[in-house]
């Protein structure tokens, strides 16, 4: 019963936070965006590209599993209620944006769920045969690529070589997605929106997780996606006309360590350090991947970008 009654309490802090995102949505996107035209009693597709985010990656206490609570399944189900949607989810956990373009297959295991395979081809090049095949019926793109490449740089301890080696991979993200998103463009010129997705900081958390290395790797993050991950991934996707969702502004990374909450079992704790225990699975997993809530925030986000 006291199981029960925590999970109600973590829910309800967690309806909360959606409720006050919602907000910073709306603000995100008061310009508003062109939305996408649907085929009246036809099927129009969705394609997914990706990470872990877009294949809806959650542990399970061992190798870990792909599940349709990820934001493109959430997606799915709100353009459903409008019309005859189909996904195709090309997601792949642990994928690379340089790998995207370079590495053929995606693990046993790590293709998204209920995904399209593609053994002997780059996740890029399946990807950009099946909206070359479904280009007059194609009415959704969004890419959730970047934070593995960026990532690798919170292992180092040297700040100067951790900055290099974000600018490296910074570049690397820019070629990658600027090459997929230039033969995007050219199969469906600009009347398809694209929606591409950052990740939520969950590194600003470490303090109360107790992983080791917590003060240099609380820090470094935030460098390392305020300066170079973010910046990089709106950069690009603008380039191309593309729509933006700040999954890290969403869930209350630009906010400051002044302002605080009270989580069930933790007591008094910054909003932020709140709001990636309450979406991620960070604090009860030591797993960086967003919860349902989590993925429902970013879908929020994507739906908020294209209407």
């Amino acid at each position: 019963m006291g199981a029960r009654n925590d999970t109600a309490r973590r829910r309800r802090a967690g309806i909360a936070i959606l409720g006050f995102a919602g907000t910073i949505l709306l603000a995100l996107f008061a310009t508003g965006a062109r939305a996408w035209s649907d085929h009246r009693g036809e099927t129009s597709y969705y394609v997914s590209i990706g990470d872990s985010y877009a294949a809806g990656y959650r542990p399970d206490g061992h190798s870990g599993t792909t599940t349709g609570d990820g934001f493109a399944y959430q997606v799915l189900d709100s353009l459903r209620r409008d019309g005859n949607w189909e996904l195709a989810n090309f997601g792949c956990t642990g994928q690379t944006a340089y790998g995207m373009q370079y590495d053929n297959g995606c693990a046993q295991g790590a293709l998204a769920a209920g995904g399209v395979d593609y053994p002997s081809r780059t996740q890029e090049a399946a990807a950009l045969q099946f909206i070359d095949a479904h280009r007059d019926h194609l009415g959704l793109v969004t890419v959730a690529m970047g934070g593995n490449d960026i990532m690798q740089c919170l292992n180092f301890d040297d700040v100067v070589t951790a900055q290099r080696c974000a600018e490296q991979k910074s570049a690397e993200i820019r070629q990658s997605l600027g090459n997929f998103l230039t033969q995007v463009r050219t199969l469906v010129g600009d009347t398809v929106p694209i929606v591409g997705v950052s990740y939520i900081n969950v590194f600003r958390a470490t303090n109360l997780v107790g992983l080791s290395g917590d003060d240099r790797k609380a820090a470094l993050s935030e460098v390392l996606f305020a300066n170079y991950l973010n910046p990089t991934l709106r950069e690009t996707y603008a380039q191309f006309g593309a729509h933006f969702v700040d999954s890290t502004t969403l869930a209350g990374g630009d906010l400051t360590d002044t302002q605080m909450s009270k989580l069930p079992d933790d007591g008094t704790v910054t909003t932020t350090t709140a709001w990636v225990c309450e979406l991620t699975y960070y604090c009860s997993d030591h797993d960086p991947h967003p919860n349902r809530e989590g993925h429902a925030l970013i879908a929020r986000g994507i739906e908020a970008a294209i209407r």
